[in-house]
């Protein structure tokens, strides 16, 4: 039975959870502690008294100005992403620049362990997703995905200070660091198509000015950028400045038609490659069950790197609808973004004799015996379509995690999240040094931030749901009042009828032990895939 008099917010800016007091005597201890958590009732701001409000770690209060605090609400999507724009934007964040490079990946390190790996990374990738989204549902009165709570709020309400201002490092690092990579590959990928299709791209010189580049001008033809020296900006740059930064200002499930559309061309594009490969022909010779030393070192690292998309899905949470099954949604988009990595490497590497540390899909399939125009048009567009989408998406889960509780006005979060990282490339446009350090970078940062507080997330969450709920911290009541503010939308998920739970059918005991082995393996694969990527690169 529901509780009418604890239903919905009584007073402006204070939540109060629905009581619900039916019997679960059949689920665990652990679950019927999380189904007990929605019956608290949290205090207003003004109702908690703060002894020490200097040493309090407060950034959640609502200014009391109703056109201020609308401006932060509004920077935050409605529950309108359905279940087919949900898959496509979990797939787009999931197929990245690393499959030009799978085939080789598959031909050094040898198939055998090489598909372990992919299958080994769907599985921990899509527990590490479905595991911070069983810790958003733990959190008082969002055991339905009620409530509004980003990534890094999560890892404030269970952490704490210190864990959160952590948290706030290692994802937005981790993004900011992905977009800076995926900006510059896409400023070379656009000049080269503008190159490809008017024989000639401009741009504005450090020391030289305003030049011109034709293709007779090109030093070599597999250079990254048709610029040898460093450049202000370039036509490529501006371009994709018009194209990308308005979609960063808009909001989540405002880009899911970008990300339809984007999905749906790689798709072609991957199709096209699948059916050259077939043409020219695929030999078992050239593809070994056990690889070299150095390819089988990198394997883990390679697969890792291909499903750094757990951070975008606390966002996706807050704005998919009621009618979406998460836990479904999850294993779909891994399983589809899993076949595409096998399915292009394993045939790319039966296609392709002996491929070098500088092969890669684009480059072999543009210089084949099948290619053709549409073929050629596709090595362009392909690092453009998979980077471009997944850019404005990431800086908008920054601007999210920035602006939920208040760390930063939406003005200088939407500098840090959108504008910022165009500004560190400008001078880095056409080398290739900042793009290798973004991606050592971004393995350190998205490896910590995709993988392991996700599992750990999930092991506190445990805790919390084992102690006594209604001693919650002064600080916890704080985040619940401000989150219940943010939330626009109260509609819950029509799959859950208690709370959410990543593995239904087994004991919550075994989950607990599959996430704690889970988080043990990941602790001891970083290290040596870090270590191992600067050892044998």
């Amino acid at each position: 039975m529901m509780d009418d008099n604890n239903n919905s917010s009584t007073e402006e800016g204070v939540y109060t959870p629905e009581s619900t007091h039916s019997d679960h005597s059949g689920y665990s201890s652990i679950d019927s502690g999380a189904h007990l958590l929605d019956t608290i009732k949290f205090p207003s701001l003004r109702d908690v008294e703060l002894e020490n409000k200097e040493d309090l770690f407060n950034l959640l209060e609502i200014s009391g100005n109703k056109q201020q605090d609308e401006i932060f609400l509004k920077k935050f999507g409605l529950k309108s992403i359905g279940k087919f724009g949900g898959i496509c934007l979990l797939i787009g964040n999931c197929t990245g620049p690393g499959m030009v490079n799978i085939s080789y990946e598959f031909q050094q390190g040898g198939w055998i362990l090489t598909l372990i790996g992919y299958i080994l990374m769907l599985i921990l990738s899509s527990l590490a997703g479905l595991f911070i989204i069983e810790s958003m549902s733990t959190i008082p009165g969002n055991s339905k995905f009620q409530l509004r709570v980003e990534f890094t709020m999560i890892c404030r309400f269970y952490f704490g200070k210190f864990g959160y201002i952590l948290s706030q490092i290692f994802i937005n690092a981790s993004l900011l660091i992905s977009n800076i990579a995926s900006i510059i590959i896409c400023a070379q990928v656009m000049d080269s198509i503008i190159l490809f299709i008017f024989k000639k791209t401009c741009g504005v010189s450090f020391t030289n000015g305003w030049i011109c580049i034709g293709e007779s001008d090109l030093i070599s033809i597999e250079q990254s950028s048709p610029f040898s020296e460093y450049m202000f900006f370039t036509l490529g740059y501006l371009s994709i400045i018009a194209i990308i930064v308005p979609l960063g200002f808009l909001n989540l499930n405002d880009n899911i038609v970008i990300q339809i559309a984007c999905v749906g061309i790689m798709f072609i594009i991957v199709s096209s490659w699948i059916i050259i490969f077939i043409m020219l022909g695929l030999n078992t010779e050239n593809l070994p069950p056990i690889g070299t030393m150095s390819g089988i070192s990198q394997i883990m690292g390679n697969c890792m790197f291909n499903y750094a998309y757990i951070t975008t899905i606390p966002s996706w949470v807050n704005e998919s609808k009621p009618s979406v099954n998460v836990k479904k949604s999850i294993w779909i988009s891994s399983s589809i973004s899993t076949a595409i990595f096998i399915l292009v490497g394993v045939l790319g590497g039966l296609t392709f004799a002996n491929m070098s540390t500088e092969s890669d899909i684009l480059s072999l399939i543009n210089s084949s015996s099948e290619s053709n125009l549409f073929s050629k048009f596709t090595v362009y567009l392909f690092p453009f379509i998979v980077l471009a989408s997944s850019i404005p998406v990431f800086s908008i889960v920054v601007r999210y995690n920035l602006t939920q509780n208040r760390l930063l006005s939406p003005k200088y979060a939407n500098f840090i999240a959108i504008l910022l990282p165009w500004i560190v490339v400008i001078p880095f446009q056409t080398g290739s040094w900042l793009n290798n350090i973004s991606n050592y970078s971004s393995l350190f940062f998205g490896s910590i931030a995709n993988f392991i507080i996700p599992f750990a997330l999930y092991l506190k969450s445990i805790q919390f749901k084992t102690k006594n709920h209604s001693n919650l911290s002064i600080d916890q009541k704080l985040i619940l009042t401000e989150i219940s503010y943010e939330t626009v939308d109260w509609e819950e998920n029509d799959f859950i009828t208690t709370h959410f739970k990543t593995l239904s059918h087994i004991p919550s005991k075994y989950s607990k032990l599959i996430a704690q082995i889970s988080l043990s393996l990941l602790c001891i694969l970083i290290p040596i895939v870090i270590i191992s990527n600067f050892y044998f690169i």
